[in-house]
């Protein structure tokens, strides 16, 4: 079969490829269809909007001062400005009465343009207030007294004797069970009653506090530090300077370290009110 006649050479693409395949089936492969040329819609013609042309009749910040031309947005212009009167719309009639030209004396917006007016009403800032130095609170200056001040407050505010109390630990019990009553009355006739151990020892550190609350209501007395140091414990069998017993004790109290004679003072331990500890007697363990 013969291919249709032309009477013209083809004028476009189209119409070149048209006769290049004339017998492709609509039905045929993708690749074997025929390229279509789309053309997008184009938007040459369509006028954009850039707004309308206005003459401020007051200074505006960012924008510019009064009789100022330029091109705004519509809404700024209807909905802010135009009510408010602080511009004109600016139309040809507008521009002939005026004198002026459309084209030549249109400016642009000044986005630096500030009121100096607005700046003056604004109350002015108040400068930083200067940040105050902390003030260096004064130590108290300790008061020297002399020592023999110090022995006269010992002698008048010190009590001659000084009372602690602890519980005492009783005395294991003997076992006198198994002989005669008059052999056991012999035996506790015989046996000296020894002083009671206590429970918790009395230190020099317990009697230097207590002689610092005695003098501490004086307001010289406050000053004077007494230290375990300066206290001495008489009569005792160890060398620990602590009363682990019932009983009256001598101590001796220094005076810092001066010359001066100490004082003397008794520390008395007795029985504490707390009812008496006595020991738990050891459990027999039963064979397993």
């Amino acid at each position: 079969m013969a291919g249709p006649v032309v009477s013209r050479s083809p004028a476009c693409l189209w119409c070149m490829r048209r006769l290049a395949q004339p017998f492709l089936s609509p039905n045929g492969p993708v690749n074997s269809l025929p390229l279509v040329q789309t053309r997008a819609k184009s938007t040459h013609l369509v006028p954009s909007d850039k707004g309308v042309v206005v003459r401020l009749l007051a200074n505006i910040p960012k924008f510019g001062r009064k009789d100022a031309i330029f091109r705004v947005e519509r809404g700024r212009m209807r909905n802010e400005w135009f009510p408010r009167k602080l511009a004109e719309y600016m139309t040809v009639a507008r521009f002939k009465e005026l004198g002026l030209s459309p084209k030549n004396d249109v400016g642009e917006r000044d986005p630096t343009f500030v009121d100096m007016k607005v700046l003056e009403q604004l109350p002015a800032a108040k400068p930083p207030a200067p940040v105050a130095e902390p003030q260096q609170v004064a130590k108290p200056v300790k008061k020297t007294i002399k020592p023999e001040r110090v022995r006269e407050l010992l002698e008048r505010l010190v009590p001659k004797t000084i009372t602690f109390y602890r519980i005492p630990i009783p005395a294991p019990p003997s076992n006198t069970a198994s002989i005669s009553p008059l052999v056991a009355v012999a035996a506790a006739q015989e046996t000296p009653q020894g002083p009671l151990a206590i429970y918790g020892s009395v230190s020099t550190k317990d009697i230097a506090s207590s002689i610092k609350s005695c003098i501490s209501a004086d307001e010289d007395g406050a000053q004077i530090n007494i230290e375990p140091a300066h206290v001495t414990v008489l009569g005792l069998k160890d060398e620990i300077n602590k009363i682990k017993e019932l009983g009256r004790f001598e101590v001796k109290v220094s005076i810092g370290n001066s010359d001066l004679e100490h004082i003397t003072r008794s520390v008395e331990v007795l029985p504490s009110e707390e009812k008496t500890q006595e020991p738990q007697p050891a459990s027999k363990k039963t064979a397993v």
